[in-house]
């Protein structure tokens, strides 16, 4: 079978919530592909470990470049 096309894949990058209210600025911990005709990106969460925190918080995506994702 064919491998299906990624073009309508997107880099998104995930931050903590909690670390963004307190430090005032957005550091990225982890680095995803969503797709987004099916996820909406704006309302998209994940309960992941935060290095920073050294917890489990909620992770928001923001949509980043290819060109950032190396």
């Amino acid at each position: 079978m064919a491998r299906p096309s990624r073009k309508k894949r997107a880099f998104f990058a995930l931050y903590c919530s909690e670390c963004h209210e307190k430090l005032g600025k957005r550091v990225e911990n982890y680095k995803i592909m969503l797709n987004p005709t099916n996820t909406n990106p704006k309302e998209f969460t994940a309960n992941k470990y935060c290095k920073r925190c050294q917890k489990h918080h909620i992770h928001k995506a923001k949509q980043i470049s290819r060109s950032q994702n190396k």
